[in-house]
């Protein structure tokens, strides 16, 4: 039932995957761009197909209906790594009063794709992640829980053990309510554009209903993992690659790396790893080339303005299909894997901070694309909420 990362994969794995596994939540999750026949179905026809799919799922047990009002812990363990959070609804306007920050700009396409879905298929089972500033008051009534019997206790292919307890004591969940009060803010770190989408099918709704609220996960800030987004570029721009090394001393120190180098990832901030032609790099930023302005300190700031758009010519990193991105979960074996298939120039990356993220939004500002991997994601297909 509990799907993968839904957005770590692309069109023609979820494919594969669906016909897989027949009973998973992403067959109800599908759009125009998984189906592979000449002539793809229409919108309207993928989203009726989901929303048959998810009521196959209601009548044949596959969810059970709770009747009384819960909320749930709900804990991810991958290594030695742990977050456990709260699920819960929370109201669209905490986002729309600026109680909630961003980081990221949304794609209008996504925000109707994913709004349409909530008009049209009705539930949601993607919980938005949200990351307060730790309390330990809070910590306290959660790790009581925890001690209990979980109400589900399970691990997928990829090694994250997945653990679920309810809450249906009044105390409990007053006690939390009450605590989660005292919170000032709260931070997007996975969702924007289905935090967007809420928004907008509230919006579209004329009267109070469960369109009002969505479903959050609320981990404490400290407790989440970020890493990389590593970058890979189709080709060298007509330069070869001592040409490229030329022009990249200006802005960096470039040493090639020549032993060990399976292992070699960057260990601090501007700090960059560069893989082209089987051969390995660290570049350092020269300090006088970081400017003192938050957005543009970042790693991935200086990467696009000081390599990719100068040497590379990306100029638009949003769009540019010469470039391409990759989750820093396996190392440099995600750029030797994309090396293998044309692209010739892998870039590793180290990741950005919360601390970096926090202060970003709470200015109101917000990081360029890919800026932030957060592992392990909250998973769809054990939640299920109608919206």
């Amino acid at each position: 039932m509990v799907a993968p990362a839904y957005d770590s994969m692309a069109p023609v794995e979820r494919s594969a995957y669906i016909k897989a596994n027949p009973s998973n939540f992403i067959k109800t999750m599908r759009t125009p761009e998984d189906y592979f026949e000449l002539e793809k179905p229409s919108l309207k026809m993928v989203l009726d197909h989901n929303s048959n799919e998810v009521q196959k799922m209601l009548e044949d047990s596959s969810f059970e209906i709770q009747q009384q009002e819960a909320l749930y812990i709900y804990r991810l363990h991958t290594g030695d790594h742990v977050q456990t959070a709260v699920i819960a609804e929370v109201p669209v306007t905490e986002y729309q009063q600026g109680r909630i920050h961003r980081h990221e700009h949304t794609r209008a396409e996504h925000e109707n794709r994913l709004t349409q879905y909530l008009q049209h298929v009705g539930v949601s089972s993607s919980p938005i992640c949200l990351a307060y500033q730790d309390d330990a008051r809070i910590v306290e009534i959660v790790e009581l829980i925890t001690q209990g019997e979980p109400l589900l206790d399970f691990s997928l292919d990829d090694g994250v053990r997945q653990s679920i307890w309810e809450v249906i004591d009044t105390e409990q969940i007053d006690s939390l309510r009450t605590k989660f009060l005292d919170i000032g803010v709260a931070y997007l770190t996975d969702g924007h554009h289905r935090m967007a989408a809420s928004v907008r099918h509230a919006a579209n709704r004329s009267s109070n209903g469960p369109w009002n609220n969505f479903l959050a996960a609320l981990f404490p800030a400290t407790q989440l993992r970020i890493l990389s987004f590593n970058r890979c570029v189709r080709d060298l721009n007509g330069l070869s690659v001592e040409q490229m090394i030329d022009r990249l001393a200006s802005n960096f120190t470039v040493d090639q790396i020549s032993d060990n180098w399976e292992t070699v990832l960057p260990s601090r901030s501007g700090e960059f790893t560069l893989l082209v032609e089987n051969r390995l790099f660290r570049l350092q930023v020269r300090s006088a080339r970081i400017p003192d302005d938050p957005v543009g300190r970042l790693d991935v700031s200086l990467l696009q303005n000081l390599f990719l758009e100068p040497v590379l010519g990306i100029g638009d990193d949003r769009f540019d299909p010469r470039l391409d991105f990759v989750t820093g979960d396996i190392g440099l074996g995600g750029l030797r894997q994309r090396a293998k298939e044309g692209w010739q120039v892998g870039i590793a990356c180290y990741p950005t901070s919360m601390k970096d993220l926090m202060s970003i939004a709470d200015q109101g500002l917000v990081m360029p694309p890919k800026s932030t991997c957060f592992d392990p994601k909250a998973r769809s297909g054990i939640f299920l909420r109608f919206s």
